[in-house]
């Protein structure tokens, strides 16, 4: 089973896009997302959620820096290698499901 649920804010604003993928136009969306350690002084985690379709358009309209959302998605993880020949990897979420667990304040500024 690969199922991640995780509550944390946006670092910064959400970065949305089209692509291409197999001779169809898409919208992707990466939300960086800030998730609370589970003890009190302990660091937050950095995850970027990946979020496809329906859910990338909502998430690129509606969502701003600051705000607080629930993702459950699958864990991914990425492998590439850069023009240097150096391999990386970095794990994200995909998203299934994204809520927005806050309101926006009325005059659309951050948090």
């Amino acid at each position: 089973m690969n199922t991640i649920t995780v509550t944390g804010r946006l670092t910064h604003d959400p970065d949305q896009r089209s692509v291409t993928v197999e001779g169809d136009e898409r919208t992707v969306t990466t939300l960086p997302v800030a998730v609370n350690g589970t003890r009190r002084g302990e660091d937050p985690v950095y995850v970027d959620v990946v979020c496809w379709g329906r859910t990338a358009e909502a998430c690129g309209t509606h969502l701003r820096k600051g705000r607080l959302v629930g993702v459950t998605g699958r864990l991914d993880l990425s492998r590439w290698t850069d023009e240097a020949g150096v391999r990386h990897q970095r794990h994200r979420i995909v998203a299934a499901e994204v809520d927005f667990l806050d309101q926006p304040t009325e005059d659309g500024a951050d948090r």
